[in-house]
């Protein structure tokens, strides 16, 4: 899945293709060799200093090293969003906001293993967004693309980013971590207070006060699910 606007990586090729063809003759030293030994530059400028067919390979394969050291970063970020996009789904069914499906205190324990593991994951893909700029940087220097050109290829991916949703994401990743990890508390200490409900998948308490808090708990947790699809459903326009 693609986390990031296709329309915004569109405009980002369109831009940096501009920007090669305009810098290239100036700075392609970082590319390909600009003459084979003992050739001159023809006086006065007048003729093309490469051929049409030199100029689309160089451009050919500086576009490959972007791609190269820009799909190091941005595959790897992608993949990790990927990975807990799976996990938040699998922590948004409604089994787990149902007690009776849990056989043991052992459970419990078991889901907040989880829990943690969903929570290191999420704090990993917060580090990966931050070191994104310092990350590409040394991507483009690993390819051997030109500080001049790299800066700007690097300045313009970054922008592609939606760091706005991405923040907000983050925010109510944390929040729903928190949600669930409250849930878990309230089962183990108030292990046996429930039984089934009249409808699949629901649960009662004789203590009115339990059942208000469990559905207060249930409540927080759904509509955040909800707020983190909204955010995930921004990133992809």
């Amino acid at each position: 899945m693609n986390l990031f606007s296709s329309q915004s990586n569109r405009l980002i090729f369109c831009v940096l293709f501009a920007f090669v063809a305009a810098t290239l003759d100036a700075q392609s030293q970082a590319v390909l060799p600009s003459q084979t030994p003992g050739q001159k530059s023809t006086p006065g400028g007048g003729a093309p200093k490469y051929t049409e067919e030199q100029m689309q390979e160089m451009v050919s394969k500086l576009q490959d090293r972007i791609k190269t050291a820009a799909d190091a970063v941005l595959g790897r970020i992608q993949k990790e969003e990927a990975g807990i996009r799976v996990r938040f789904n699998y922590l948004r069914k409604p089994e787990r906001l149902d007690p009776n499906t849990y056989g043991s205190k052992d459970d419990i324990t078991v889901w907040r293993d989880s829990l943690q593991q969903f929570k290191d994951k999420e704090n990993g893909l917060d580090r990966l967004y931050a070191d994104s700029e310092q990350d590409l940087g040394n991507a483009m220097v690993q390819q051997r693309i030109n500080e001049s050109i790299a800066d700007q290829i690097k300045n313009e991916l970054l922008k592609s980013f939606p760091w706005s949703v991405i923040k907000k994401k983050s925010e109510l990743m944390r929040e729903f971590i928190g949600e669930h990890d409250d849930l878990l508390t309230f089962y183990d200490q108030n292990w046996g207070t429930w039984k089934p409900g009249s409808k699949p998948g629901t649960a009662t308490f004789a203590d009115a006060k339990l059942a208000a808090t469990f559905q207060n708990l249930k409540d927080k947790i759904i509509t955040t699910g909800q707020q983190i699809e909204e955010q995930y459903q921004l990133m992809v326009q």
